[in-house]
């Protein structure tokens, strides 16, 4: 009967340990499908604007997006939501740019439009890197606008790598394009 004994209590740790291995295996699945299941809800189920890629068109994108050839690029893909995305944050900053910005919706200036027009944008583009005798070295575009944000909408300064900095440099790039204006164009005075 001693032999017994042995075998039986060996039988229950195997059992034990398939037990533990089971619930091991379970909780990974349990929570793998946890988190395909807030992913599918996110994008498919949720109706909320943040969890999908395309960007709420604003008033005036459409007539842009047709006036400036915005489709020759494509009607969807990084770029064009770049560039859309650029427009947003042209056109209504207090609203995209938040939270480098102090000004709200009824400040004025509040956006980028409230100074300076696409085309200037992508004449300043264009004409970009050049060198600043008051600073007294080169500056970019995009620290151009880094700079906007903190002096003309006292604001904060953006990382040169933020979406805030470098879709309004994309925005700015297709509109120059657009306009077929070559390295250092000037814009012309009326």
């Amino acid at each position: 009967m001693s032999a017994t004994r042995p075998d039986a209590a060996m039988r229950d740790r195997r059992r034990a340990a398939r037990k533990a291995q089971l619930r091991v295996v379970l909780r990974g699945a349990l929570g793998a499908a946890v988190v395909i299941g807030t992913v599918a809800w996110a994008h498919f189920g949720s109706g909320r604007p943040v969890f999908s890629p395309h960007g709420t068109p604003e008033a005036g994108w459409s007539a842009f997006r047709e006036a400036y050839g915005v489709d020759s690029f494509g009607r969807d893909g990084y770029f064009v939501r770049a560039i859309q995305n650029g427009y947003n944050l042209v056109h209504h900053t207090h609203k995209y740019a938040w939270r480098f910005t102090r000004k709200g919706a009824l400040d004025h200036p509040n956006a980028c439009s409230d100074c300076h027009s696409a085309e200037a944008l992508a004449y300043a583009f264009a004409a970009g890197d050049r060198f600043d005798a008051r600073l007294g070295r080169r500056v970019s575009f995009e620290e151009r606008v880094m700079r906007c944000y903190a002096t003309h909408l006292d604001g904060f300064i953006p990382t040169i790598h933020e979406p805030a900095v470098r879709d309004i440099r994309i925005f700015a790039r297709m509109v120059a394009h657009h306009l077929q204006l070559g390295e250092g164009a000037l814009e012309r005075t009326p």
